[in-house]
């Protein structure tokens, strides 16, 4: 690749990261939004509160109302107010967690690349995970990003007498990267829900438990499946693709690398959950049940895995 859409390529990234940043301002209001719940139509505005009362911010302009008439609207709080009384100690903290689980999330996506043959520094992993992160919130689902750290691996300047990497292996690196990061989310969120008491053998549990368990039986199908079978696979205009995907699964390294992957999930699973829950902590709100801190997150990352909605959407 030559250097001028090598640069094109990391302008790209920096604009989709700014944008996605842009995206999540955009939809996060500023200032709380009240309304009347006795008015017969939507009387929705935002707010802003001090001693004396509150302030509307109507379109026709600012009107004050006192705190007596203030009290009885219905609000859902905005930026403002929430940070307001949020513990900034544990945020700080919370945002040092969030950083050691990316770079293990890193550290994971390397481990599948490295046994495919591509020797990357973690650093180097971390950006790219990192950038396709920030895309991903404005690309459909988790694929769109997916899909930005595919490009970034095979658009990466090449060091001399080293061997271009199959497009084929970096993806089946990043499907199973992102296989690996489901199954232990699953997992690690229905170990919690036990724990808090709050899952039986119900349709959370039934949910949770069939995302590993789909994971663990397409492996064992995809190496243990006859020659014969993954021969016909190999043929063909799709062969292209599944054929250096099934040597990948295939290969006797593969279960040490998928161990070592798994590894580096639970610590990434573990800070994911431990910050959402910090947050709720550090923001002084109450889960109405335990169990839907852990449950609830993990339904958020498989909704945002499935390529309908822009990232950020699918989560919410």
């Amino acid at each position: 690749m030559t250097r001028a859409p090598r640069r094109l390529g990391r302008i790209l990234a920096r604009c989709l990261a700014v944008a996605a940043l842009a995206f999540i301002v955009w939809i996060t209001p500023l200032r709380d939004r009240c309304w009347d719940p006795l008015a017969s139509a939507s009387t929705r505005v935002a707010v802003s509160r001090d001693e004396a009362g509150c302030v509307l911010h109507l379109d026709t302009g600012d009107v004050r109302i006192s705190a007596g008439e203030c009290a009885p609207l219905k609000c859902e709080p905005g930026i403002a107010s929430t940070f307001a009384h949020a513990r900034l100690g544990v945020l700080a903290a919370l945002l040092a967690l969030y950083g050691l689980g990316t770079l293990a999330w890193a550290a994971r996506w390397r481990a599948l690349l490295g046994f495919a043959g591509v020797e990357l520094p973690l650093s180097q992993v971390w950006r790219i995970s990192i950038e396709a992160q920030a895309g991903g919130v404005l690309l459909p689902g988790g694929i769109g990003g997916d899909a930005l750290r595919v490009a970034a691996v095979l658009g990466r300047p090449m060091r001399p007498g080293e061997a271009r990497s199959s497009a084929a292996i970096v993806v089946a690196s990043v499907l199973l990267d992102r296989a690996v990061g489901l199954a232990l989310i699953a997992t690690v969120a229905a170990v919690l829900g036990i724990a808090s008491g709050g899952i039986g053998a119900g349709p959370s549990a039934a949910m949770l438990g069939a995302v590993p368990a789909a994971v663990v039986v397409g492996l064992l199908v995809m190496r243990r499946a006859p020659p014969s079978r993954t021969h016909q696979l190999s043929q063909g205009r799709l062969g292209r693709l599944l054929g250096p995907v099934l040597a990948y699964v295939r290969d006797p390294r593969a279960p040490g690398a998928i161990a070592l992957a798994s590894a580096f999930s639970v610590v990434v699973a573990a800070t994911q959950f431990g910050v959402v829950r910090g947050l709720v902590l550090a923001l002084g709100a109450t889960p109405t049940q335990e169990k839907w801190v852990y449950v609830g997150t993990a339904m958020a990352f498989i909704v945002a895995a499935i390529p309908a909605f822009p990232g950020a959407w699918g989560r919410s």
